[in-house]
């Protein structure tokens, strides 16, 4: 078999998935999005704050944040199996936890 040939197969064989390019570029946008949403949490909080005067919005976005940070770091443990990214995982998990019954406290006040 040449080499073009063996480039064939191995096309028609991971049809369908992502090569390593694709998976680098994944990530980073993963992560830039990450980072997008923790910028719009901070923006989040000072509208609630100063201009909305509604500070139970902010609960919101950070209860949102921590939950997407955390499972996408349960996710990594899954298959990196690297004990960091659970620890991170499960104290992120408990801090959406923390603003969630934080806003039904608020709502129930």
């Amino acid at each position: 078999m040449n080499k073009d040939e063996i480039l064939k197969i191995s096309q028609q064989e991971n049809k369908g998935k992502l090569d390593e390019r694709e998976l680098a570029v994944f990530g980073k946008a993963s992560r830039v999005g990450m980072l997008v949403g923790g910028l719009l949490c901070v923006a989040l909080i000072l509208v609630s704050e100063f201009v909305l005067n509604m500070p139970e919005l902010a609960l919101v976005g950070w209860m949102v944040y921590f939950a997407m940070q955390g499972s996408s770091n349960i996710v990594l443990f899954k298959y990196l199996k690297t004990p960091s990214k659970l620890i991170y995982g499960i104290i992120e998990i408990a801090f959406a936890v923390v603003f969630a019954v934080a806003i039904v406290f608020k709502a129930v006040a």
